[in-house]
């Protein structure tokens, strides 16, 4: 990954001064300044800072030679490398990065409005959103695609520049320290936590754990911020107190409870999306409408709207945002071919938004629904339960018409497993083989026909976008 720094070129006693970094200069050279970062020595030369981040599988630093062979002049290492190269060496490369990215928005973007955005499931649609309303007022920055990691989001904020008056950053996680590591980097003026679900449950324990995890961001928050949460989630009760002790304002949205600071209600699926009504304080009370099907796509507005509102926008411009709002890639995404309707929702999957997903199914198909799920990754010691759970779920959709239910992979049997039990065999296939796609392929070219509705859901790493593309692209 490389990033283009916006402001203007950093030097390397700068960043050794940020970062609290030793400074070794290689004799032959001057100061070296860089107008770049990136974290892939392929893309170094002399104009960029290598950030040699030791991985569990390669060490960055055995390819700072390949970078200065390049034309590199400049790196950020945990060892002083030898040879030409000048170097900030650190205890914590990935640390670094983020007291660099801290201390470049202070220096250059001190007026910078951030908007920090975590949860289990939903934190990109909610930052799309947020987005989309954000940006009729404001000059906004968001990173296309998905930089929310401690090496991610440190760069996309080295790439806002003045003329940025907002910033949208997703928080991502799977383990303890790292949303903590974020918030304290970018100090978000409106957090929000979208959910607590079951992602990562592999690494944390539990989903108590997962909720503390989420908290984290409240570390980098400084006094006078506020912080959203879903107020329909009894584990993030205990971020009042967390809230006041810090002096920042814990605000509630909500589906279920009429006291939230922001509730929505009278939620309606028309005209191809989801139409509702959002209290706000005061009792001011907006209609709103997002074009996407399904709960999760009215909290993802509804938490939108709220970030509008806190930032002085008036109902009919956060409506505008709404209506504005478009899914990121592999998200949701619906296209129509040969009279088959396609739902590609393949960039990550937990059992909450597999709930979503199948919602969306139901709500959008006019004629037989198929639902092709794979595994769901990270999901540690209950991940056979939560599977079998997905299956209930398939299986209950067949109160609203028909559905069939295409199993993926190892995890995916166990889908199958369990909606077999409620539903006729012809109903309920299974490829858990080690390469089921081209098997799943026939079979779904075979069975698809003109009013049909299909969902494609699954983890990042089931790569189920190849079944899908290949069921889309015109032979």
């Amino acid at each position: 990954m490389k990033i283009k720094i916006n402001e203007m070129p950093l030097s390397l006693s700068w960043i050794a001064a940020v970062t609290g970094g030793a400074l070794y200069l290689n004799d032959l050279q001057e100061m070296p300044t860089v107008s770049y970062i990136c974290t892939d020595s392929r893309e170094a030369d002399a104009k960029t800072l290598f950030c040699a981040i030791p991985g569990e599988r390669v060490d960055g630093f055995d390819y700072i030679p390949a970078a200065a062979a390049l034309g590199c002049r400049a790196v950020l290492s945990e060892k002083k490398p030898d040879g030409a190269v000048s170097s900030v060496v650190v205890e914590d490369t990935v640390v670094a990065m983020g007291k660099l990215a801290e201390s470049y928005q202070a220096a250059y973007l001190p007026e910078l409005f951030t908007v920090g955005v975590t949860g289990s499931v939903g934190k990109t649609t909610t930052k799309e959103c947020i987005a989309a309303v954000l940006g009729v007022s404001e000059n906004l920055f968001k990173k296309e695609g998905n930089h929310n990691s401690t090496v991610g989001m440190p760069l996309s904020v080295m790439e806002i520049t003045h003329r940025h008056t907002a910033a949208v950053l997703e928080m991502g996680m799977s383990s303890f320290g790292e949303i903590a590591a974020m918030s304290k980097t970018v100090h978000p003026a409106v957090a929000c936590i979208t959910n607590i679900g079951t992602s990562h449950m592999e690494h944390l324990g539990s989903r108590e754990g997962i909720a503390k995890a989420k908290l984290e961001i409240l570390q980098g928050m400084k006094e006078g911020s506020t912080l959203l949460i879903n107020g329909d989630e009894p584990l993030l009760s205990c971020a009042f107190d967390l809230c006041r002790a810090g002096r920042i304002t814990c605000l509630r949205v909500s589906l279920c409870d009429p006291t939230a600071d922001y509730y929505a209600f009278d939620i309606r699926h028309e005209n191809g999306g989801m139409q509702f009504e959002l209290m706000m304080p005061e009792q001011r009370r907006a209609s709103l409408e997002i074009p996407a099907v399904g709960i999760h796509a009215v909290w993802a507005a509804a938490f939108a709207a709220a970030v509008g509102d806190l930032r002085g926008m008036r109902p009919p411009q956060i409506l505008a945002g709404l209506r504005a709002y478009r899914p990121a890639s592999m998200r949701q995404t619906v296209s129509m071919h040969d009279g088959i309707t396609f739902i590609e929702d393949c960039y990550n999957a937990a059992p909450e938004s597999m709930a979503a997903a199948l919602s969306v199914l139901q709500l959008t198909a006019k004629g037989r629904m198929i639902a092709v799920l794979g595994d769901m990754k990270e999901l540690g010691e209950e991940s056979v339960v939560l599977h079998r759970q997905v299956g209930e779920r398939v299986a209950a959709l067949a109160e609203h018409g028909e559905i069939y239910l295409f199993a993926v992979g190892e995890l995916g049997a166990e889908i199958a497993g369990e909606a077999a039990k409620h539903l006729p065999a012809s109903h309920v296939y299974c490829f858990a083989e080690e390469s089921p796609y081209l098997e799943t392929v026939r079979a779904l070219k075979a069975f698809l026909q003109p009013g049909d509705t299909v969902l494609f859901k699954a983890s990042r790493a089931m790569t189920l976008e190849v079944i899908s593309q290949a069921l889309t692209v015109s032979e």
